[in-house]
């Protein structure tokens, strides 16, 4: 008996150093950014740890975030944000070969190239959804000064526009009478979860890949943000309450989600490659860029 009880002590001991000795993940909120830094302190119980995080600078006031990191429920995300200054760089919408007929959809990055052929594109993201019955946006669409579809296909949706006056908006259906004469570029938003700094009642809860736009308290400074979903070990998409909370961090004070699901998409300038604009995310529908119906542009002075 005293022989089995050593052996079984020696058994405890050795399981413990085992256990003991089990390799832990180091987790950090170590940014190497600015904005990166930004989004950590500014949001509160929603990042576990960062992976990896860079800026780029495209162009004078134009920068890309690429941020990979664990929530605080321990999934794996993968967020894009272009932050533009409206005083150095435009918002245009881009459509189906650069063109104003309503009724065709095209991968974004082939209407950032047909965009491209008049000014210079610096990178993109989807705008609105559309009708699988005519192919026409849900919300309402201009370019450049031109309504090419004044009306609303849904009762929650909304816009972002750009001003005549160069400053960006967030609107509601019932508001757009009141600025319609003043808008020069705009595409219809799914819904608004960021209103002069407060997250609005969210219906939609569940995590999904998302697009989504965001814009300061003087509408001079835009937020364009790409969030990927459904890929467990790549990114898990993210809740429009996080998502919002993510918008305040950025120094937004209004915001909207465009698309969620597989249309959600970016694309960034590649002066090396041939066409010039390249797919940056990963797609929700096997990493395939999808056709949508518009897109939000930067584009140079």
């Amino acid at each position: 008996y005293s022989l089995i009880a050593v052996i079984l002590a020696l058994g405890i001991v050795s399981c413990s150093k085992m256990h003991n000795s089990y390799p832990r993940p180091e987790y950090s909120l170590a940014t190497t950014t600015k904005l990166g830094e930004k989004l950590v302190k500014g949001t509160e119980n929603y990042f576990g740890h960062i992976k990896s995080d860079s800026q780029k600078n495209i162009a004078s006031g134009v920068s890309l975030l690429d941020i990979s990191y664990l929530n605080m429920n321990g999934y794996a995300m993968q967020m894009y944000i272009y932050s533009v200054s409206l005083e150095q760089a435009q918002i245009e919408v881009c459509t189906p070969d650069a063109g104003t007929a309503l009724g065709k959809i095209q991968k974004l990055s082939e209407q950032a190239n047909a965009l491209n052929q008049s000014v210079t594109v610096l990178g993109a993201i989807n705008g609105d959804s559309y009708s699988a019955s005519d192919l026409n946006p849900t919300g309402i669409l201009y370019k450049n000064g031109t309504s090419l579809k004044g009306t609303f296909s849904d009762a929650t949706g909304g816009y972002f526009a750009i001003m005549k006056d160069g400053t960006a908006r967030i609107g509601t259906q019932d508001d757009f009478s009141s600025y319609k004469k003043s808008i020069k570029e705009a595409v219809g938003t799914k819904f608004q979860i960021l209103k002069d700094g407060f997250i609005l009642p969210i219906t939609d809860t569940k995590a999904a890949a998302r697009t989504a736009v965001a814009i300061s308290e003087d509408g001079m400074n835009v937020w364009l943000i790409v969030v990927d979903g459904v890929y467990f070990y790549y990114s898990n998409g993210i809740t429009c309450e996080d998502l919002a909370k993510v918008m305040i961090a950025c120094g937004a004070s209004s915001g909207a989600v465009l698309q969620s699901g597989d249309q959600t998409t970016l694309v960034t300038r590649d002066e090396k490659s041939d066409p010039v604009m390249v797919l940056k995310n990963l797609p929700s529908n096997k990493g395939l860029e999808q056709n949508v119906v518009n897109g939000l542009a930067i584009t140079q002075f």
